[in-house]
């Protein structure tokens, strides 16, 4: 279809219909993409604006300028300036011009003279409506102020063309990152309006891309899959990951890229379809590997070992935890990209991948080469959280206590300097763990654990321990606070046995007795009892049943029970 304007575009320009053959190369954008025909079409339009000057064509020369300049010029800033040259010589011959306003305002937007380019830009929105232009433009009226009034940003929608739509979506995203501490209000409504602008963009691509209805203008497979990858991103943060794993796919199959591919194997990761997860993960890297900068390769075998971990397949866990360490180990120490809290995030995930599964394998954990080798990395990089928690790890299971706390110290300590949260999440959860269950300090053990959940860990062991140092220390408001929780993520815990659930229903149904509320104690102790025998709760369940038959209020007051 591209092609077919293309071919229009060259009849209409041969037969001297230049507004037409604009139409055709800039409204559907249809300008070739290979360089020597592109330059031969510049050559011809040159040659024949220079010996009549064309508005049209001369909006034809500043598009090329300003996407493709390498045709004619290989200096960016001296192609801008050319841009903006033809732009006004056309203004010259059509002061109503759209598309050499709007080439002018690019031409001066990427020159960085925001005044001259408003001026262009507010002329084009009057000549027509373009939500892009609108959205730059309160970009540049504001460009002085850290708290702009987001209120006024209220760009048009309505545009027919998918790709004013999309870009408009991509400039909105952009001012969503760039005032990323805007009222949440505001923050909400934008983000809505780019859901918006990229739905309406995925629309009139759709119709035009996988229904026949000749809308030539439109017919853009890759742009439509750009589209698609950005609208389905948005769905799945809106965690509708039917819809958006039915649009990302519709665009996967009109052209695959590694972007879309990797934001496929996100949503399939958040949708729970981890077999999926893992098979994208593969093809990337099988596929991408050389073209992902160091971040995004070691992100994608982090979650390709995360999603084995999901559906408990430990071997291959172990295996991509050892292929991500690998990678990290396999650069130099110094280098900065170490220290990038993606990273770090990514590498305690394998050193925890890597633990679990050995310990759900059976594996002998060789504890002098993990010290060894964490002790070396640490000598360049001693305030890298990931290898404290490593190190950590290692003198707990030396049962070097003392020394595995002061690690986990270090760790939170670095990780909130580096706003690391999971790490801190972690270290705090590794060292309640410690305190609970290998010192037998249950008040120091249960501030860690409500340190761990207040830094947003929501895991169901970290509930677990606190529950447990909760019901040491007989409080009893806790215990029942954080055992209903671990109770409601029960369900996502596959490699939870029944007893465990018995002991929370246990320690809720105890801690409700010593708190007066004994119908709700019964309740609890019989599920634990129907899940796991166990004599004590037994006695207790005797204890409730018999307290809860007791009299009540004034009666029992004045007459006893």
């Amino acid at each position: 279809m591209k092609d077919t304007l293309h071919q229009n575009a060259l009849k209409a320009l041969a037969e001297g219909s230049y507004g037409l053959a604009a139409k055709f190369w800039l409204d559907g954008y249809s300008l070739p993409r290979g360089f020597e025909e592109l330059h031969k079409i510049y050559c011809r339009i040159d040659s024949l604006n220079e010996g009549s000057i064309d508005p049209d064509l001369c909006a034809i020369l500043g598009l090329i300028a300003l996407d493709n300049n390498e045709v004619f010029e290989s200096d960016r800033e001296k192609a801008l300036e050319k841009c903006l040259d033809w732009a006004t010589s056309g203004l010259q011959v059509d002061p109503d011009h759209y598309h050499c306003h709007r080439n002018a305002g690019s031409a001066l937007y990427w020159l960085e003279d925001w005044d001259g380019a408003l001026s262009y830009y507010e002329r084009s929105c009057q000549l027509r409506s373009s939500p892009v232009l609108e959205i730059r433009i309160f970009r540049m009226l504001n460009r002085h102020s850290n708290s702009p009034d987001f209120s006024q940003l209220q760009p048009s929608v309505h545009s027919q063309s998918a790709m004013e739509l999309y870009n408009a979506g991509v400039e909105i995203d952009y001012i969503l990152t760039q005032y990323a501490d805007m009222p949440e209000a505001e923050s909400q409504r934008l983000t809505e309006l780019k859901i918006h602008l990229y739905n309406q963009s995925y629309e009139l691509y759709r119709a035009a891309v996988l229904t026949d209805q000749n809308d030539s203008l439109n017919y853009d497979p890759h742009t439509f899959a750009m589209c698609c990858n950005n609208l389905a991103r948005e769905l799945n943060f809106k965690q509708a990951y039917q819809e958006a794993i039915t649009i990302v796919n519709e665009g996967i199959a009109q052209r695959k890229f590694m972007v879309i591919l990797l934001n496929r194997m996100y949503i399939y990761m958040s949708a729970g379809m981890h077999e999926n997860a893992i098979a994208d993960g593969k093809e990337l890297l099988r596929e991408y590997s050389e073209e992902m900068d160091f971040v995004t390769l070691i992100s994608t075998i982090d979650g390709v070992c995360l999603s084995h971990a999901d559906i408990d397949q430990y071997s291959g866990m172990l295996y991509w935890a050892d292929q991500g360490l690998e990678l990290y180990q396999s650069v130099d120490p110094g280098d900065s990209v170490l220290q990038e809290e993606e990273v770090v995030r990514c590498v305690t995930n394998f050193y925890i991948s890597k633990s679990k599964a050995m310990s759900m394998l059976g594996l002998e954990v060789n504890n002098s080469e993990d010290a060894e080798q964490a002790d070396s990395l640490l000598e360049n990089m001693p305030d890298n959280p990931s290898l404290m928690i490593s190190r950590g790890e290692t003198f707990a299971r030396e049962k070097q206590w003392e020394k595995a706390l002061e690690c986990y110290d270090q760790v939170v300590h670095f990780g909130l300097e580096k706003g690391m949260a999971r790490t801190v999440q972690v270290a705090l959860y590794n060292r309640g763990y410690v305190l609970e269950a290998q010192m037998k300090d249950s008040e120091a053990a249960l501030e860690s654990f409500e340190q761990s959940i207040g830094h947003g860990n929501k895991d169901f062991w970290c509930y677990y321990w606190a529950v447990h140092s909760a019901y040491h220390l007989t409080e009893n408001e806790k215990a029942v606070y954080y055992g209903t929780i671990a109770i409601s993520l029960l369900a996502e815990q596959k490699e939870v046995k029944d007893d465990i659930a018995a002991e929370l229903y246990e320690h809720i149904g105890t801690s409700l007795i010593d708190m007066g509320q004994y119908t709700e104690a019964v309740k609890n102790l019989e599920i634990s009892l129907k899940l796991f025998y166990n004599r004590i709760t037994e006695d207790n369940l005797k204890i409730a049943k018999a307290k809860a038959k007791e009299p009540t209020g004034f009666f029992r007051k004045f007459f006893g029970g």
